[in-house]
């Protein structure tokens, strides 16, 4: 590593850039501290901006995290994203440490996203059209809104996922390894953003926490995350939206059915365990009828059959696709301060569009 670099790099130093880097790789301020023989609190200095490492203890610090040195002076307008700013699901058994490494992951790709939009023209977003509710009934006719500016009528919708980065939502993945978060959403920079588990064996329950993220969106943008009531407010925006009234009515059974329930997941797209609290709240099914309902789904498996094909974000790879021959991926890797690597591992793409993007075909 020339000293030159390190030195610019030590020079140019930005704080933000040091608590994005640390949270990217999920490490505490003592975590950090330990591993380049530092007291936390130095760490807290440099974050704060009262002091500036030198270029040893700089050159330390990018050694401990993966990153070049060049990341933490890089001139990109990176925005933290605060924890109170999200809408995310199982907040109890995720650690603040898992949902900060998120948020860090979700604020690189807020860079890419802005890169990107000086070469590519991405959708508009159309989800600040709706207004936020209140009531169970306000909930049902905004969810029958946004599919009538959308033109979606009240058929099923075949790919949800493709449908939100339409409208200019961004979706993307969350690691296979951070198991307590099922889905979390936020506004970015005036861009709404969904982050989901997508999981072959379960694709019915990511296509319901896509439509309850996107109910966050719509209806709690201002509001602070976290009570119970937004939540149910959500899962009846997703059952609303994904089950709209009027049709479902007129093919959910009285009883329990379970083949016919299993047909409506076929058509739908959505869970047996979501029809049956649809028809629930729908008026179809009494509420001692669902919990038997309940009883019988925990007890043939968490697996339900019959999944639906798996929906996977495509936005951020065609966006890199259109724009590889004058701008190839090291490029804007290198554009992010990042590894091409790491912008692969960020995107979580797969083996086939890393090979395409890497020019390896």
């Amino acid at each position: 590593m020339a000293s030159s670099a390190i030195h610019t790099a030590a020079h140019g130093f930005r704080p933000v850039r040091l608590t994005l880097a640390r949270e990217l790789r999920a490490l505490t301020k003592s975590d950090l501290a330990s591993r380049i023989e530092r007291t936390p609190s130095a760490i807290t200095q440099f974050e704060g901006g009262h002091v500036r490492p030198d270029a040893q203890t700089l050159k330390s610090i990018a050694l401990a995290l993966g990153l070049s040195v060049e990341f933490f002076s890089a001139d990109v307008s990176t925005t933290l994203i605060p924890l109170d700013a999200c809408h995310f699901r199982s907040l109890r058994s995720a650690s603040q440490r898992q949902r900060r490494q998120l948020l860090a992951q979700a604020a690189l790709l807020g860079d890419l996203v802005g890169l990107l939009e000086h070469e590519v023209e991405f959708p508009p977003e159309r989800v600040s059209e709706a207004s936020q509710v209140a009531s169970v009934e306000d909930i049902e006719t905004s969810a029958t809104g946004v599919r009538r500016a959308w033109g979606l009528g009240l058929g099923p919708i075949p790919n949800l996922t493709k449908l939100l980065e339409n409208k200019g939502v961004l979706v993307m993945r969350i690691e296979r390894s951070i198991r307590e978060v099922d889905a979390f959403s936020f506004w970015h920079r005036g861009r709404p953003c969904i982050f989901l588990i997508m999981e072959k064996q379960s694709s019915s329950r990511t296509r319901w926490d896509a439509g309850h993220e996107l109910g966050h969106l719509v209806m709690h943008a201002d509001a602070i995350p976290g009570s119970p009531e937004m939540e149910r407010a959500a899962n009846r925006f997703a059952g609303a939206f994904l089950l709209p009234r009027e049709p479902f009515l007129s093919e959910c059974p009285r009883r329990l059915n379970w083949p016919h329930f299993f047909e409506l997941k076929a058509r739908w797209g959505v869970s047996v365990a979501a029809l049956v609290r649809r028809a629930r709240d729908l008026g179809c099914l009494s509420e001692a009828t669902y919990r038997r309902a309940c009883i019988g789904l925990r007890q043939n498996g968490p697996r339900e059959k019959g999944e639906p094909p798996m929906e996977n974000p495509r936005l951020l790879a065609e966006a890199l696709k259109v724009v590889r021959t004058d701008l190839p991926i090291e490029s804007v890797a290198s554009s992010l301060s990042l590894s091409a690597a790491d912008l692969f591992d960020l995107l979580a793409l797969s083996d086939e569009d890393r090979t395409l993007l890497s020019g390896t075909a």
